[in-house]
């Protein structure tokens, strides 16, 4: 998923159009795709994950960074500490995506600025492509992707100001293989739909769904996945 979201990092960061010295934290970091670009200039960069193994990387690829595990919904950082706060794909991870934006506020300096991304919108996203395999099993939902409006709407509730959208319906996750295939599959709600099944009932969900998976040229996987952005400001 890491080099997956590189480019969706890219975005978040330009986006957040960092300017020299400044300090940056990067919340929900995984393996530091966001602290990377965003070290440089004089800036002091910052990544917070709650996942030792991520982080564990994230040290090794961007030595230049200072990484902490914590709770992205309980940072131990003082009020107004970073000028500029990034997020990418963090943010649905949160239980309560408003207190978490609410923290995300409190740690940002007046006048900072945020910039975050999540993945959607709904109608190109696995869950939507791969809507009729999750049917004939029985699976309702998955994922809980958010809508433009919801980001919005949690952003404004938790005290953001001159928030702005844009989205990437295009973006995709290549997955090159039928073992890069399972392991996605592992990774988050979608094992968690699954992780009672009997093996033989999980491989033929697995099965079904490689076969209506989209293809790249190349005969890999190509999953859509879009993106929605958000940069705001605090007041």
């Amino acid at each position: 998923m890491a080099p997956a979201l590189a480019p969706v990092a890219a975005a978040v960061v330009g986006r957040a159009a960092l300017g020299p010295g400044e300090t940056v934290l990067d919340v929900g970091c995984g393996t530091g795709n966001g602290a990377a670009l965003a070290v440089g200039d004089g800036r002091r960069v910052t990544g917070l994950d709650a996942a030792p193994g991520m982080l564990a990387i994230a040290r090794r690829r961007v030595p230049d960074a200072e990484f902490v595990q914590a709770d992205f919904t309980a940072l131990p950082l003082p009020d107004a500490h970073a000028h500029v706060t990034l997020a990418v794909h963090a943010v649905l991870f949160a239980q309560d995506r408003v207190a978490a934006l609410r923290e995300w506020l409190r740690v940002t300096r007046p006048v900072g600025r945020l910039s975050l991304s999540a993945p959607g919108p709904g109608s190109v996203t696995p869950t939507a492509v791969l809507g009729e395999v999750y049917t004939a099993y029985g699976i309702e939902g998955g994922d809980d992707y958010p809508t433009p409006d919801d980001l919005r709407g949690w952003a404004t509730e938790a005290g953001w100001s001159d928030v702005t959208l844009d989205t990437d319906p295009a973006m995709a996750i290549p997955l090159a293989d039928d073992e890069a295939f399972r392991t996605w599959m592992r990774v988050g709600a979608r094992n968690r739909l699954i992780g009672s099944w009997p093996a033989k009932r999980r491989e033929a969900f697995m099965r079904d769904l490689m076969a209506a998976a989209p293809r790249d040229e190349d005969g890999g996987y190509r999953l859509p996945f879009g993106a929605i952005y958000l940069t705001a400001r605090r007041a």
